[in-house]
């Protein structure tokens, strides 16, 4: 016998109660009810990506002029060796301080250029390197920690357009006012009057985060952040899983994901002329902006088996980055040949090959960052454990800075030592970073964020701000 309609079980029915529980009116939603948009997954991240811009956006535009734009690249190399470093953090608060540092680094760098203030320049990096600390771990979390699974590469793809806007408009900046400067040295004082205004935007902009225990995503699911007791718990989960199998693999990934910036900053500032740098920090960002979503589309695509999305990727991503420096080695070769460096003018003799150089590492090196967030975004269970994994990624990679950086702070430094590092230590992240791939399943999250799906309790607490 067929059943009334009206007798058929609604397709979405609501959750069981459970004895003891005080029951409540639901709707068939996966959304229990209206969720303020400012709590809600994508503000998160258009805060995190405005601050992005407005920070450590105007930073790489600065560094894309070569050296912050110095007529000396080691004075400021020295000074970025001084600050790298990386910090535990809180969210909301991490964001925040992570943006007070940037403002202070424009203003050395200004005060160096207008008197030769080298001690301000030195104070205002290492205080941004610190700043840095708060916010690169901070922004980390949030970008992956905060989307559902299945979402982050794309979030990723977001974050790392909005980094890639600030040395765009940034760039553009420097387009305008250097354009028709054809000799090398530094840029023009009032390019870092501009550069310090927008970096002051960026703490403004991050007080605007939401804690994660009050955002909601789109399928009405909770973030899960469950977080060690103590302090002193705390520091022992960072101390174990640092030195877990997993981590240890992929620390030679980690290390020179970064790695090829120090170089590539010297290398525009020492070769290229003012208006060609600034040509360079306004169009190579599209170049980063253009792999992440090749990347993105590849990894969030569902259709293919999570651990084979994985291996195509790193191995695409390796192969771009080993090609550029056998590129770099031959032309290295060349110009230690000639009779004098050259200084590389846009669009004249040996600017093309020299400058498609520096696309593709920008092209390589934003898509491996993307890919190794991602990687460690499926191993985390929670906020929490995201944040630990993404600080010993974000301080792995500043030592890697550090070091790539140190290593260009000496005015006569032999590039072939640079060069030769960076394809020695890429060509060894391959074997181990190519294990934990191979037991790579699928979200470890997802395992556990069901306690906070639809209908749960934890679903009707704090809906509202508090």
């Amino acid at each position: 016998m067929t059943a009334h309609p009206t007798d058929r079980v609604p397709e979405n029915p609501g959750p069981t109660p459970r004895p003891g529980t005080r029951t409540t009116s639901r709707s068939p939603s996966p959304v229990p009810k209206a969720k303020p948009f400012f709590r809600s997954v994508p503000f998160q991240i258009f805060v995190a990506c405005g601050v992005s811009f407005t920070a450590p956006g105007m930073w790489d535009a600065l560094g894309g002029l070569g050296a912050g734009g110095a007529a000396e690249p080691y004075a400021v190399s020295a000074a970025n060796a001084l600050g790298a470093i990386n910090n535990r953090i809180g969210l909301p608060y991490g964001l925040a301080l992570g943006a007070i540092g940037y403002p202070l680094y424009g203003a050395g760098l200004y005060t160096n250029n207008v008197n030769a203030n080298t001690w301000f320049m030195l104070f205002g990096s290492a205080l941004c390197g610190i700043s840095a600390g708060f916010f690169w771990a901070a922004e980390a979390a949030i970008i992956i920690g905060y989307p559902s699974p299945g979402d982050r590469a794309f979030y990723l793809a977001i974050w790392q357009t909005a980094k890639a806007a600030g040395p765009i408009v940034g760039g553009a900046i420097n387009l305008g006012l250097n354009a028709n400067r054809k000799t090398t040295g530094s840029v023009s004082s009032s390019t870092y009057i501009v550069f310090i205004v927008i970096m002051c935007l960026g703490l403004p902009i991050a007080l605007c985060l939401s804690p994660a225990s009050k955002v909601w995503r789109k399928d009405g699911t909770r973030i899960n952040t469950s977080m060690a007791s103590s302090w002193g718990g705390e520091f022992k989960a960072v101390g174990r899983l640092f030195a877990s199998r997993r981590i240890l693999l992929l620390l030679p990934a980690f290390f020179i994901s970064y790695f090829y910036n120090g170089f590539m900053s010297t290398w525009l500032a020492t070769y290229f002329t003012v208006r060609s740098r600034a040509f360079s920090s306004f169009f190579t960002n599209f170049a980063g902006i253009f792999s992440s979503f090749l990347i993105a589309a590849l990894l969030d695509n569902q259709q293919i088996y999570i651990k084979t999305r994985g291996r195509i990727a790193f191995l695409s991503i390796i192969v771009v980055l080993m090609g550029t420096w056998i590129w770099a080695t031959v032309l290295q070769k060349q110009i230690y040949d000639a009779d004098e460096p050259p200084a590389y003018d846009w669009f004249q003799g040996g600017f093309g090959k020299s400058y498609a150089l520096v696309f593709f590492w920008q092209f390589g090196g934003q898509a491996f960052q993307q890919f190794l967030y991602w990687l460690v975004g499926q191993y985390a269970t929670d906020l929490s454990d995201l944040s630990r994994h993404t600080g010993i990624l974000r301080g792995t990679e500043a030592l890697g800075q550090t070091v790539a950086w140190a290593m260009q702070s000496e005015g006569n430094a032999n590039h072939f030592v640079s060069i030769g590092l960076n394809f020695g230590i890429t060509v060894l992240c391959l074997f181990p970073t190519w294990i934990v791939l191979s037991e790579l399943e699928g979200s470890h999250e997802s395992k556990n964020v069901e306690a906070y799906g639809p209908g749960s309790d934890s679903l009707e607490e704090e809906t509202g701000p508090k």
